[in-house]
């Protein structure tokens, strides 16, 4: 997955348990970019030269950061 791929399945992700988010890509170098998403309580940044899975992890973290709720009874 590339940078924006995954910003947009963490913006999903977050859409659906309801968390205002923004994100961007931006150039740090030359030949490496960063993926930042911002919300009211966190900044998570990951660099495109980021390990193979780190995309996974990625949204693992800000699963975990905000999980699903389960629905009331």
């Amino acid at each position: 997955m590339n940078l924006e791929q995954i910003a947009q399945q963490a913006m999903d992700y977050l859409d659906s348990v309801g968390v205002a988010a923004e994100y961007e890509v931006k150039a740090v170098s030359y030949d490496i970019d960063q993926l930042t998403v911002f919300t009211d309580d966190y900044v998570i940044g990951m660099p495109s030269n980021a390990p193979e899975g780190t995309g996974e992890y990625f949204i693992g973290k800000i699963k975990k950061y905000y999980p699903q709720k389960s629905p009331a009874k």
